[in-house]
């Protein structure tokens, strides 16, 4: 049995894995997932894969959830240079974000060699691999933390409406500042996409919705990082 945790920016999930399919579940903070394991059947022998983009102490926390098993194998996945034939584009690839790097292996896992792969969450990750080599990629902020630095650094940037997403032009502040940043999202993605006419577009993150109904031309995917992490474990 496997257990998968994706420990990012604003979530902790995490999910349990037979023969490839995910059978358990859940998402929420640290107690969560410690009550989670606790429920577990202990007789099982359990091999644990880790995504942390947390720091140091939370990631303590995480193993610390697991000391309960008294049969477990667990594993902090970092970057590296290359794996399955992925080359990371990194001149230092321990550097590399881990649940980007985990993306880039999922897509490998789906027999893809050459992909735009655009996460936007907290930020806006792209990341272009061609012909297995990571190229390099982007990263700036997503909609709520675009939102909240310009309310948070202006005097009179103030709104608390919550319009539909579209990228007409504003009629009133929370127009004109929620339309300005879902057409710098979109415009951004769209012309790295340009850029990449041959290759397969994967949408994730909790803004992939409204891109999409704003008109951008991807394939929606979720759990990048559980099929990347499962996809490590089978390497490692």
């Amino acid at each position: 049995m496997r257990i998968l945790v994706d420990a990012g920016n604003t979530a902790t999930k995490w999910q349990l894995r037979s023969g490839g399919d995910a059978v358990a579940g859940g998402q929420g903070d640290l107690r969560g997932l410690r009550d989670w394991v606790a429920v577990l059947d202990d007789s099982e022998h359990y091999a644990v894969a880790v995504s942390c983009v947390k720091d140091d102490t939370y990631a303590h926390e995480i193993g610390r959830a697991f000391e309960s098993l008294s049969i477990t194998t667990l594993h902090f996945v970092k970057s590296s240079a290359t794996f399955a034939g992925v080359r990371n584009a990194y001149d230092e690839p321990q550097h590399l974000g881990v649940d980007r790097w985990l993306a880039l292996l999922a897509i490998k896992a789906r027999g893809e060699n050459s992909a735009v792969i655009i996460d936007v969450g907290t930020a806006c990750t792209i990341d272009v691999l061609e012909n297995g080599q990571h190229l390099g990629g982007y990263i700036f902020p997503g909609m709520a933390l675009a939102r909240d630095a310009l309310v948070a650094n202006t005097d009179k940037i103030r709104f608390s409406e919550d319009p539909e997403p579209s990228t007409s032009l504003g009629t009133d502040t929370a127009g004109c500042v929620l339309s300005g940043i879902w057409l710098t999202l979109l415009a951004s993605c769209q012309r790295v996409i340009d850029r990449f006419p041959n290759a397969t577009v994967y949408l994730t993150g909790g803004s992939a919705p409204e891109l999409v109904a704003l008109g951008l031309d991807a394939q929606r995917v979720d759990g990048l990082v559980f099929d990347g992490l499962d996809f490590w474990l089978n390497g490692a």
